[in-house]
């Protein structure tokens, strides 16, 4: 049943169910600035306000999951109100963005097709469940023109040694390779992906609410304890430094000038020629798909 009515995502409730989908397919569901409010909108009332809900689903509309953070610019409002805006008296935190997801008391399960790269992967890492079709890509390639990855949770969720291979690299991964990692918790066809998710949500639903709840908080707190909050700020921190450094990256001073000067394409098939022999694996896979 559709609900509230918004620009860029669609929310409705079926059942014990909502599903939040990502709906700027034009521009591969980047995650503009509006786009995150209103996510964050739909997340609070069916994780705080509708108490029929007990799993929420955050899929996306078109043929890909998410190209990650809208870096084309576009709104008006400068970080500060931007952040005042996003936060809205729930409390100070440089990673408000992740704490929507973490905090949130409902399971969230992110059902994934293609793309799923940079902030939209760190987006999906900050739900509880992913579940992505046999197409599905993964990889934070942003990091070979921008400062250190904000989700440093990769080292919990797929180990230290792939963390660095693939935050040193900024190399894809495909499905399989994400399931190997245990970066995904399934693998299926995108006919079936659909239905997968909802058994899972149904039988997650079963359970007595306040199990799942404080399970999820228990679980949260065990990585709190570990220091992932503390990363995940001091990342953000590291990333607003690098990106505001002129003269200390060459690359990325280039990539800015590119952008600027040509347009944001131009300067994203720069970097693509920068890499084109490590990314030689995945435009063969592409092509034969």
């Amino acid at each position: 049943m559709p609900t509230a009515s918004y620009d860029t995502i669609l929310y409705e409730k079926d059942g014990p169910v909502a599903y939040v989908t990502l709906n700027r397919p034009e521009k591969l569901n980047a995650l503009s600035d509006d786009l995150q409010l209103d996510v964050r909108e739909a997340l609070d009332d069916a994780g705080w306000n509708s108490p029929e809900i007990r799993v929420i689903v955050l899929r996306a509309s078109g043929r890909a999951f998410s190209a990650g953070f809208d870096i084309t610019g576009g709104s008006e409002d400068g970080p500060v109100e931007m952040r005042q805006k996003f936060l809205d008296s729930k409390g100070f935190s440089a990673s408000g963005w992740w704490d929507v997801f973490w905090n949130n008391p409902k399971p969230i399960i992110a059902q994934i097709h293609g793309f799923c790269i940079a902030g939209a992967l760190a987006t999906a890492t900050f739900c509880d469940l992913r579940i992505c079709t046999e197409d599905a890509k993964f990889g934070a390639p942003e990091i070979r023109t921008g400062g250190p990855y904000i989700p440093a949770v990769w080292p919990w969720v797929v180990g230290m040694t792939k963390a660095r291979e693939l935050l040193y690299t900024g190399n894809l991964i495909d499905a399989v390779e994400a399931k190997r990692l245990d970066l995904v918790n399934d693998v299926v066809h995108e006919d079936e992906i659909d239905a997968f998710v909802r058994r899972k949500a149904e039988t997650i639903a079963k359970l007595p609410e306040p199990t799942i709840r404080y399970n999820k908080k228990l679980i949260n707190m065990s990585y709190e304890l570990m220091g992932v909050r503390q990363v995940i700020e001091r990342s953000m921190e590291l990333e607003v430094i690098a990106l505001n450094s002129p003269g200390s990256s060459p690359e990325i001073d280039e990539f800015h000038a590119i952008r600027d000067r040509d347009g944001l394409k131009a300067a994203l098939s720069w970097s693509s020629a920068r890499f084109a022999d490590e990314d030689a694996w995945f435009k063969e896979s592409r092509d034969r798909a």
